[in-house]
């Protein structure tokens, strides 16, 4: 019985080396579904993140003295340690490829103004 799985797992593992080889690359469909997939993924990751600075400025954090002298730089940054604590890896990452990609827009947008 295990001899007959063992080959039946050998003959796909040997299809499936076969399929690697024929790999050609990716169809403009799947390259637009890939694209459409990672931007839908920074839409959700930007709702979640303004969904958290709408909450934290439902609980009048922002803008009011909450204790005697607190500085607004102080509290931004209490607000930037709250909205960071409950993000993940993933999330960071495409925060970091949004600023990056805009970053890079204005730059060579400035770039070419000088010229």
């Amino acid at each position: 019985m295990q001899d007959k799985d063992i080959s039946k797992a050998k003959k796909k593992s040997d299809e499936a080396i076969v399929e690697k080889k024929s790999f050609k690359g990716y169809t403009i469909e799947e390259l637009r579904y890939q694209r459409a997939l990672v931007a839908l993924q920074k839409e959700f990751c930007k709702s979640k993140v303004l969904h958290k600075v709408e909450r934290v400025k439902n609980r009048k954090l922002i803008g009011e003295n909450s204790g005697g002298g607190s500085s607004k730089i102080f509290m931004m940054g209490s607000l930037a340690s709250k909205l960071l604590r409950g993000l993940s890896y993933i999330d960071y990452a495409m925060i970091g490829m949004s600023l990056f990609g805009s970053g890079k827009k204005i730059y060579k947008f400035l770039k070419g103004k000088k010229k």
